[in-house]
């Protein structure tokens, strides 16, 4: 039954505000006019005669004027305005419970405004609310009756009627301009509902209000508040718990007394004892908005946020148009993790005080919380320009600036503010990261010195500097680098990962091996560990563990063409040209013109046979990358197992001019020549190539065989010694050194190589032999079938 009952309330609000109708504009202009000759403003002024605040008032008797107790009750003189003209008012009744105040004003003869009694309104009844709002002069502004309540025993009226600061104690107005009651404070943040304390019984105040107490003014020597206010403000808290104490024993009632010695308190370190001042303060005056926020600020210091939340809302409440404590809120719903709300919150403060620049401060720390860095940035840039000098905004600001691809805005901040070098580690950290991905090697290394300067344990800072060292090729340096942030973070994968890479470019293969696996046990789905654990592996050459750690970065989905590129490599080492030439297909599919994918995939192509599309493969890494060696060395071993021999020698001669050292470039174009029957040619390129790799047994072979094929039997000879000592290579060394001495006529060291090679080879041995005969040597003719 619930449901039904809202729904009935609901359609009986609605239908009275459809009865009432809409309210004309003319209605509004008819009721101010009849009604702002009996509203005035109620000046307050200090010890010095100077302003300290104002409010609103109705005059409901000869020289006598209603406002709230909360509007006067600090004030240490009360004047009031009306028809141009200024009147001493004099405090003379209240209703504390109610928040009302009967001020008397003589000489002030302006008309008395009739009363209605709460009891005959109706919701959706039109009302008009006339005060002074902002100080500006007598305003009006029109809305409904939302509802009547009963609070502490007194009838209150909710109204839609606009109010803003300054309208307290003004009045509401009914159609006919009889006073509703007395305006008193905005509920909410949308300023759409409005307190109004009910007119019943204000007729009566003047006779059975009570009187104020009296006070002794401040004597013009000793003014309390202004020596509490400097103390504060110099951050003498000792001396302003002393001048409070003293205050409090000359006023023992000042709710501003025990609110500034609660403040002191709470900054000496005593917490508990600033809470019962504080509590006393706002016991004494309840609408002391001042003292509400400082006890608010105490209760949460004392982690008692449900309390700390409800003070700081009566502090709002009481000054809604202040945007302090909406700040304060705002803070406090972001450290709870209310992001939406502290957002909230901070807009509205700003909206009332968009001048504080710790407000933009608090709205730049809130987006920057929820992710939006955009939304951060202009929010700490408007803080800074409104004097904002937090050095946490200055810092955080930078960080956002070089994260965003501006780290020159942001190294411009830190100079203006005096703290390019002094500046925190993490915002030189983020200003060199910037600077590195922009690729200015030099300034990143100068912002990432900084930062290890700044704070020599951020491993975050040495991994950064690392990487700038990887990039400007200082390879032993960014070593360095990084052994200090493994030091400092010995878990972290992705500097375990960085120096295994250092340490494998640099040789130090079996180290780069132990980080790479370190980091892959610590954590099993870091693609990057992965692949250069694949890698290191590879190039000890175990093939089979480097494609199953190659495979796993495939599975983990974060294969990038180099690790595809590694995995089809690595599966045709061991046999898997099926399987290697499908990690190539997703490389292809990735990037059909990546060199090194073009040139593996020939590679493994060759391998099966299919060297003419291998080719292809060559051509095509060749028109991306001309000078790639790798790519000219293998097109002319293509051309030269396709029997294209001038082809092959062409590209194996622009092959060793691009690289000189190159060993197998000469290894091929030797090869190439003496299929060319090019001698004189050969045998110098084969020379060239051993001198480069001595332990290159294919170059030997060919320089026998051209040494031999040029007659030069001895130097064949000399070169096949060196063979027989690889046992794969134990055939053909025996059948060279064979026919070097057939081709010398020494049949007797023929016949004992011979022999070797027919106990190992015998039908290689014949075919030999028959070949020495048929080349007409007569040595051959004496050896044994």
């Amino acid at each position: 039954m619930r449901p039904w009952r809202v729904a009935f309330g609901l359609a009986w609000g609605l239908a009275a505000a459809a009865a009432w109708g809409e309210t004309p504009a003319d209605d509004t202009q008819r009721v101010f006019a009849q009604v702002s000759p009996s509203v005035v403003t109620v000046r307050l002024l200090d010890h010095e005669g100077a302003d300290d605040g104002l409010g609103s008032g109705v005059v409901i008797g000869r020289g006598q004027v209603v406002t709230n107790c909360h509007v006067v009750q600090e004030a240490v003189s009360v004047r009031v305005a009306a028809a141009g003209a200024e009147f001493p008012a004099k405090w003379v009744r209240q209703d504390p419970d109610r928040d009302i105040c009967l001020l008397a004003v003589d000489g002030l003869a302006a008309p008395a405004v009739a009363l209605r009694s709460s009891q005959s309104l109706e919701a959706g009844e039109p009302v008009f609310a006339v005060g002074n709002p902002l100080g500006l002069g007598l305003a009006v502004s029109h809305g409904l009756v939302s509802a009547k309540v009963v609070r502490g025993g007194y009838p209150i009226v909710l109204a839609t009627a606009a109010m803003s600061p300054g309208s307290s104690g003004g009045g509401l107005f009914d159609r006919d301009g009889r006073l509703v009651g007395i305006t008193t404070a905005i509920l909410g943040t949308g300023q759409n509902l409005n307190l109004i304390l009910s007119s019943d019984g204000l007729e009566r105040l003047a006779t059975t209000g009570k009187t104020p107490e009296v006070s002794l003014p401040p004597s013009r020597e000793h003014y309390w508040n202004e020596e509490a206010v400097a103390l504060q403000a110099a951050n003498d808290w000792p001396g302003l718990e002393v001048h409070a104490r003293a205050w409090m024993a000359t006023r023992p009632k000042a709710a501003d007394a025990f609110t500034f010695l609660g403040l002191s308190l709470r900054a000496l370190g005593k917490p508990q004892e600033s809470a019962i001042s504080l509590k006393m303060a706002v016991e004494l005056n309840d609408h002391y908005a001042f003292g509400w926020l400082q006890y608010a600020a105490t209760l949460r210091l004392l982690n008692r946020k449900a309390e700390a939340y409800k003070a700081l809302a009566r502090a709002i409440d009481l000054q809604p148009s202040e945007g302090q404590p909406r700040m304060l809120r705002a803070d406090w719903l972001r450290a709870d993790g209310q992001l939406e709300e502290a957002r909230r919150e901070i807009k509205e403060a700003l909206r009332l005080a968009p001048g504080q620049g710790p407000a933009w401060r608090t709205l730049g720390l809130i987006e920057d919380t929820r992710g939006d860095t955009g939304e951060a940035q202009r929010a700490f840039q408007t803080a800074l320009r409104l004097g904002e000098q937090d050095a946490v905004v200055k810092q955080r600001l930078a960080q956002i600036l070089a994260a965003s691809g501006k780290p020159d805005d942001a190294s411009r901040l830190l100079a203006a503010s005096g703290e390019s070098e002094t500046g925190s580690a993490m915002t030189h950290l983020a200003i060199g990261l910037a600077e590195l991905k922009r690729g200015r090697l030099g300034a990143a290394e100068d912002a990432l010195r900084k930062a290890v300067v700044s704070n020599p344990g951020s491993a975050e800072s040495w991994n950064g500097l690392g990487n700038v060292m990887v990039r400007s090729r200082r390879l032993n340096e960014a070593e360095a680098a990084f052994d200090r942030a493994v030091q400092l973070a010995p878990n972290n994968v992705e500097m375990l990962t960085n120096r295994a890479i250092v340490r494998h470019d640099l040789g130090s293969k079996s180290e780069a091996l132990k980080d790479a696996h370190r980091a892959t046990i610590i954590d099993p789905n870091f693609a990057p560990a992965w692949s250069i654990y694949g890698v290191a592996l590879a190039g000890q050459r175990n093939f089979r563990e480097a494609a199953t750690a190659l495979s796993k970065v495939e599975v983990l989905g974060k294969a990038g063409i180099a690790d595809l590129v590694n995995l089809g490599e690595v599966r045709a080492e061991v046999g898997d040209m099926d399987g290697a030439l499908r990690a190539l297909a997703r490389a292809e599919a990735i990037d059909p013109k990546h060199p090194g994918m073009c040139i593996t995939t020939a590679k493994v192509l060759g391998r099966k046979g299919d060297v003419a599309l291998a080719l292809g493969y060559l051509e095509r890494a060749l028109k991306e990358d001309p000078t790639n060696l790798n790519a000219w060395s293998s097109k002319g071993y293509a051309l030269l197992k396709l029997g294209r021999l001038p082809e092959a020698v062409e590209a194996l001669e622009t092959t060793v001019r691009l690289g000189p050292d190159f060993a197998n470039g000469w290894i091929n174009l030797g090869e190439a020549q003496l299929r060319s029957k090019n001698l004189a040619r050969a045998i110098p390129v084969l020379e060239k190539a051993i001198a480069l790799a001595p332990d290159a047994m294919d170059a030997r072979l060919y320089l026998c065989q051209a040494y031999l094929a040029a007659r030069l039997p001895a130097k064949s000879r000399e070169q096949a010694q060196s063979l027989l000592a690889r046992e794969q290579m134990k055939i053909p060394a025996l059948g060279i050194i064979t026919m070097s001495y057939l081709v010398e006529g020494d049949s007797a060291a023929a016949r004992t190589a011979y022999l070797k090679l027919k106990a190992v080879a015998p039908a290689i041995a014949r075919n030999l032999r028959d070949q020495g005969i048929a080349g007409r040597l007569p040595a051959a003719m004496a050896l044994p079938e």
